[in-house]
């Protein structure tokens, strides 16, 4: 079974609803923004161009739309949270946790995840796209209709994960167990699935494909 490593938030959390004002604080006075505990924040469309966000907690924050594109996240949990068509493209995202999360169109393209986790989250038509994963865990979660083509899979798990319809296309998946998913109509050329998990039922759906393990 895949384990993420939890992340490691401050002992003693600073309380705040304006991730706007943390931001430009931290921008003006040349640091990261870094402890702080985000609660209810209503700020869609914010941008963090240029700070790095560590060891923080959002809880209930709309924060949809967002432009979080080439930061470095660590230490961070996303709880409750609505990040619909948020942009978080060539991130670094080091234990970094997402759980009841609304993310529908959420874009992490070309970016890379170090022990990061995505449980009981809504990720319909997200962009996953070239993303490098190591010791990722995706659970209980909607990925229907995403897109993880060209990703670079190392130590991750799919548990109890709807991903109809997602794209596979040219990201090799030797290792990955879809035993618990629903796999119907995912989108791939065939030798991608060499080495993957599936039961018999998803084999029969994809017996036109080669090198599977049936379990």
């Amino acid at each position: 079974m895949i384990k993420t490593e939890e992340p490691k938030l401050s002992e003693q959390l600073t309380e705040s609803g304006n991730l706007k004002e943390a931001v430009w604080q931290a921008q003006e006075e040349e640091r990261d923004v870094k402890g702080y505990h985000f609660r209810n924040a209503v700020q869609n469309g914010t941008a963090a161009c240029g700070a790095d966000i560590l060891k923080c907690f959002f809880e209930n924050c709309r924060l949809a739309e967002s432009g979080f594109g080439n930061q470095y996240f660590a230490d961070v949990v996303f709880s409750g949270c609505d990040l619909s068509n948020a942009d978080f493209s060539r991130c670094l995202l080091r234990r970094v946790r997402f759980e009841n999360c609304k993310m529908l169109g959420v874009n992490f393209s070309e970016s890379s995840f170090e022990s990061v986790a995505i449980e009981k989250c809504i990720c319909t038509y997200g962009n996953l796209s070239s993303v490098k994963m190591k010791g990722c865990l995706f659970a209980e979660s909607d990925f229907s209709n995403a897109s993880f083509q060209l990703c670079a899979f190392k130590s991750v798990g799919f548990q109890r994960c709807d991903l109809t319809r997602s794209e596979f296309l040219h990201a090799p998946l030797k290792g990955i167990d879809f035993t618990t998913c629903e796999i119907a109509g995912i989108l791939l050329s065939g030798p991608e699935l060499q080495g993957a998990a599936v039961t018999a039922v998803q084999a029969c759906d994809l017996s036109r494909y080669l090198g599977l393990i049936v379990r």
